[in-house]
């Protein structure tokens, strides 16, 4: 590269901002995959017209970029691996303020989620998106990735909470989206074309994002079942006694095993093992309303769907419990080698998915599945583990192998082979097995519209 172009770039965001260090282009430069990372530079902007004077030059120059958040994603979305440069948002990160009439809050992209979050509850509001990586992940990540988490089965994901936008183009030119209004029929809903885009066709610098009221006291359970049907039956009994859950999470025994192994400050709240665990989450009723909790239980007893339960009764029981659940990922990374897929599916074909995908993974030898995911919304997380002694290269084969097996699987139940995390380039050549050519040409065409010479996140979701 032209050291008169590095040149350039430091003099848009300043010397202190600019850096070809080898430690900061390792961690810049790639995300939570394995990758080899190999950035041009890192680039720190402050401000959105710092972003259109980078993307401008590049975009003239034919320089590739990879936008950076909080590089928490697992599809390879952020690596910059070709002498890309990386514009991270790190910097970005004011809170413009909340409006308690409208129930918004707007916030610059590099805004860390647990920090819009600890805003929101200070002005007595709620920001729903709650995933386990919040103490890192930033807005405009969440954005491009369109990220969900644990309580989307009440308040729905990132896309359901951007009221609007404000977008960098690889031209530079800014295109304002950036209204906080509810209803907005103007046409094409552009807006929408960013959420999940993964950085393909333009930079997010600002949203204003929906808030909601701040829940009252939560009510936790946990209860055990001996088969995985009966898990979604349990969500249907959920649904026809009218109780509205902020999330409803499964776990299998192997994941509860895993994690009182690699953390010790959690306990198994039951006596006896079981099959499979599930978390019911809700709001504690207004006063004067009956608890449906204990009739729910007692419903479920009867009919046969669980054979135990616990009620957190205290801080302490419902910080024990959903580490069960939240320590998951966590102690699967301590026990061995890891591939992880995330999949969702119709949440009525999960139990004759579970039951033809168990067939498949009873042919793999020296590699553990452990289970778990957010039924309430269909998505599942698979995450393969085999032992560090193992040659990576043979558990990478060997799991490649399982994953195209149920890969298939999902496409005969028509799932998609990614909830959460997007495609990135991990999972862009299996694309096939949940959309069609016609709907990745469409795609392409539209990429083809907003960054005509390819500059921005090459290679990611599709190849041009």
């Amino acid at each position: 590269m032209n050291s008169v172009h590095l040149e350039a770039l430091k003099a848009i965001v300043s010397e202190a901002r600019f850096t070809t260090k080898p430690d900061d282009m390792k961690v810049y430069g790639k995300d939570w995959t394995r990758s080899t990372p190999n950035p041009l530079a890192i680039v720190f902007p402050k401000s959105t017209e710092e972003v259109s004077k980078i993307l401008r030059y590049c975009n003239e120059h034919m320089i590739r970029v990879v936008p950076s958040g909080g590089r928490t994603g697992l599809a390879g979305a952020a690596n910059a691996t070709h002498q890309e440069l990386v514009v991270s948002l790190e910097k970005m990160n004011r809170i413009y303020g909340i409006d308690p009439i409208n129930m918004s809050i707007s916030a610059e992209a590099g805004v860390i989620i647990e920090t819009l979050q600890k805003t929101a509850k200070e002005a007595g509001l709620f920001y729903p998106v709650d995933l386990a990586a919040k103490g890192s992940c930033q807005l405009g990540g969440n954005i491009a990735t369109n990220a969900g988490g644990l309580k989307l089965i009440r308040y729905g994901g990132t896309r359901e909470q951007v009221l609007g936008l404000e977008v960098v183009l690889a031209d530079g030119s800014v295109i304002d989206l950036n209204y906080d209004l509810r209803k907005n029929n103007i046409g094409y809903d552009l807006k929408q074309l960013f959420i999940a885009s993964e950085g393909t066709l333009g930079i997010v610098t600002k949203a204003t994002m929906k808030l909601a009221p701040l829940p009252k006291e939560l009510r936790l359970t946990c209860m055990t079942t001996d088969s995985f049907e009966k898990i979604t039956q349990l969500l249907g009994l959920v649904n026809l006694r009218g109780i509205y859950p902020t999330a409803f999470e499964f776990l299998t025994q192997a994941c509860l095993n895993l994690v009182i192994k690699h953390q010790k400050q959690r306990q198994d709240p039951f006596q006896s093992k079981a099959a499979f665990y599930v978390l019911l989450e809700f709001e504690k009723q207004p006063d004067g309303a009956k608890d449906p909790m204990e009739p729910f239980l007692e419903e479920a007893f009867e009919r046969g769907l669980i054979t135990d339960a616990v009620i957190a009764s205290s801080s302490s029981e419902f910080h024990n419990i959903w580490g069960l659940r939240e320590l998951i990922s966590e102690s699967v990374s301590i026990e061995g080698l890891v591939r992880k897929n995330d999949i969702s599916l119709p949440i009525s074909s999960l139990p004759a998915f579970i039951k033809e995908m168990e067939q498949v993974l009873t042919q793999v030898k020296d590699v553990q599945m452990f289970l778990f995911g957010h039924i309430g919304d269909g998505n599942l997380h698979l995450n393969y583990v085999g032992p560090f002694a193992m040659d990576y290269e043979e558990f990478r084969k060997l799991t490649r192998e399982t994953e195209v097996e149920v890969f298939k699987l999902v496409e005969k139940y028509r799932g998609s082979i990614s909830a959460e995390h997007g495609i990135g380039v991990l999972k862009k050549a299996d694309l096939h097995y949940c959309t069609s050519p016609a709907v990745v040409e469409t795609m392409r065409k539209i990429k083809s519209v907003f960054d005509p010479n390819g500059i921005l996140n090459p290679g990611k979701i599709f190849d041009l």
